[in-house]
């Protein structure tokens, strides 16, 4: 049995015990969608005009669409429960890169359900949206944020299996301070984040350079991710 099916199997189990954690995740990413649409207000001709908070959100936020909100999730810092889970899997004749693919996987898996609610909402929902959106634009804009959050999410996924429950935490409140700084240094320089990439994407669509940069990235984060947190994760005492 391959890596990924064994990670897939894997997968399956994780859903089959968690029913209901599909839903959770969709209204808690369907609650994000309506509050983002009121923050992102894309004026074409002026990209200087969005508020800096429409950056820190995407910044901040996009990344989370890459997780499945399952207990585990919400109480890592409680009960350390990704170290937990960890120590169990190696218990059981499962090799290790198996399980980081597995999370690889329902993180992929993740965007691509959370986007479509996400995004679908934020277009919906915002009148600049509507008004300028074609289906190019729209695949275009969701995809280069998608990308990343890849990118991002490939550092959580690595925290996940790496550090304890508490340097989870703390780790990941300096991912939103740098998110925070970046958004001060790109308003310093009068310029906007989701304007720059709204403006790629309605002016190139699926050929944008930006949306293809960001995909591309992400995809390689995940790639050097699996492969550096299977090395470390090998030397990692889980008691």
């Amino acid at each position: 049995m391959t890596i990924i099916k064994q990670a897939w199997k894997i997968t399956r189990h994780d859903f089959r015990n968690n029913p209901y954690v599909m839903l959770w995740t969709l209204l808690f990413i369907a609650y994000l969608g309506f509050t983002m649409s009121f923050a992102v207000s894309v004026q074409w001709g002026e990209r200087g005009n969005l508020s800096p908070v429409a950056d820190f959100i995407m910044l901040a936020l996009i990344p989370f669409l890459g997780f499945i909100y399952n207990r585990r999730a919400f109480k890592y810092l409680q009960e350390d429960s990704y170290t937990h889970m960890l120590a169990f899997f190696r218990t059981l004749p499962i090799p290790m890169n198996a399980v980081i693919m597995s999370r690889i996987q329902q993180a992929l898996l993740a965007f691509v359900v959370n986007s479509v609610i996400f995004f679908t909402l934020l277009f919906t929902l915002s009148a600049t949206f509507r008004v300028y959106a074609s289906t190019g634009f729209f695949v275009s804009f969701a995809l280069t944020w998608i990308g990343y959050g890849m990118l991002i999410q490939a550092m959580y996924i690595h925290l996940e299996f790496l550090k304890k429950g508490k340097s989870y935490f703390w780790i990941s409140i300096v991912i939103m301070l740098i998110c925070g700084i970046v958004t001060i240094i790109v308003r310093v320089c009068g310029a906007n984040l989701v304007s720059i990439t709204a403006f790629y994407s309605k002016e190139w669509q699926l050929l944008s350079p930006v949306m293809w940069g960001a995909l591309l990235a992400g995809i390689l984060a995940m790639s050097v991710s699996y492969r550096v947190t299977q090395r470390k994760l090998m030397k990692r005492d889980l008691t």
